[in-house]
């Protein structure tokens, strides 16, 4: 018996690596699964959203108010009815999630609320083909839009389980709310 007990603490994890990422889950606020496809019965349920779009003369973002679905999908429906988002397909297994976590990297740590959407291919080259300024601006307003949906403090988006480049950016790690274009303010 001593003998298996000594197995078994040996298989005890050793430190991690500097400049190694961790992560840390509250467990009162458990990540949901990637998103999977609703039941064909299910009836959807609408609730108000704040969404981020590109303003008219495409130099920050305004905030709109509109009804959609309560899913990533709806989210990303919605902005991409709103004109903020290409109309290109998301993918069918989008994964998502939000959860506390605490992320190191380098020469930054990023801890607090995290939302993790991984989408497909089919975004990023639609992003890759406009130019920084409108990249800039097709990000932000997704992020903004989940950050505020979600009551998170950053958002890391992947494409197909790897990190997104483009010529405006290499985007490996959270993005905050306005870090990439602003929301303009609108006066009474």
């Amino acid at each position: 018996m001593p003998l298996i007990l000594a197995a078994c603490l040996s298989c005890a994890p050793a430190g991690e690596p500097q400049g190694s990422v961790t992560q840390t889950v509250n467990d009162s606020t458990p990540s949901p699964a990637p998103a999977t496809t609703p039941d064909a019965t299910a009836t959807p349920v609408s609730i108000d959203v704040t969404l981020y779009v590109p303003d008219e003369s495409g130099t920050g973002l305004v905030s709109v108010q509109t009804l959609a679905e309560d899913s990533v999908q709806g989210l990303l429906s919605a902005l991409v009815a709103a004109g903020a988002l290409p109309d290109v397909d998301y993918g069918r297994n989008i994964a998502f999630s939000v959860a506390q976590e605490e992320l190191t990297f380098e020469d930054e740590t990023f801890s607090g609320v995290l939302v993790r959407l991984d989408l497909s291919d089919a975004f990023a080259l639609s992003v890759k083909a406009t130019d920084t300024a409108h990249q800039q601006l097709i990000l932000q307003s997704l992020v903004n839009t989940f950050l505020v949906r979600y009551q998170a403090d950053g958002f890391l988006l992947s494409i197909a389980g790897t990190e997104l480049e483009t010529i405006g950016g290499h985007y490996d790690r959270p993005i905050a709310f306005d870090e990439l274009a602003q929301t303009l303010q609108s006066t009474p």
